[in-house]
């Protein structure tokens, strides 16, 4: 596979399968379905774009406690001591798309994204869009329950709206990530 920046440097992407145990992954989902979501957010600030949902999670203790077991994982991967700079949930419905972003543009900056809802169907759509220094998709990640991804923040990439036969909320979690 390409790499998502489309350079010859290879920057941090990793894709981590079953990333949480099962009780975990279920008290993260549960957390995600607080009533503390708020409509407004957007990827990019400096642009009209179309808001989605947001839900803060600093302090939430199934979050802290799924970072508490990717941590080892992520500063393995990134070969680097990291710590938690922001933790927060974005929802999107169909037709409320994420806009091409860039998470951070310092060097040393990673975000670790998460799927956790406990259900997901491959005609939801939904995946994860990662764009090379030409604008052009270099990888797709598609949503898999207790998914996570781990990329440079640098990279573009963009969170797509379900599909039309998916009337619920599409769920990631991020945890941007900074050298501790």
């Amino acid at each position: 596979m390409a790499t998502p920046t489309g350079g010859n440097a290879t920057p941090v992407f990793r894709i981590i399968d079953s990333l949480a145990p099962n009780e975990l992954h279920r008290d993260v989902w549960a957390a995600c379905q607080e009533k503390r979501w708020y409509f407004g957010n957007q990827s990019v600030t400096d642009k009209p774009a179309n808001p989605f949902w947001k839900m803060d999670l600093d302090g939430v203790e199934a979050i802290d406690r799924l970072w508490v077991l990717a941590k080892a994982g992520c500063e393995k991967i990134t070969g680097r001591p990291l710590r938690v700079a922001r933790q927060y949930a974005n929802g999107h419905t169909y037709g409320l798309g994420g806009q091409p972003h860039r998470d951070d543009v310092r060097n040393g900056t990673f975000t670790l994204l998460y799927y956790p809802m406990l259900e997901w169907q491959q005609e939801w759509e939904g995946e994860t869009l990662f764009f090379g220094s030409n604008g052009m998709v270099t990888a797709g990640v598609p949503i898999a329950p207790n998914r996570a991804v781990l990329f440079d923040s640098r990279v573009l990439h963009a969170g797509r709206a379900p599909g039309r036969s998916f009337s619920g909320l599409r769920v990631t979690l991020a945890f941007k990530l900074e050298p501790a």
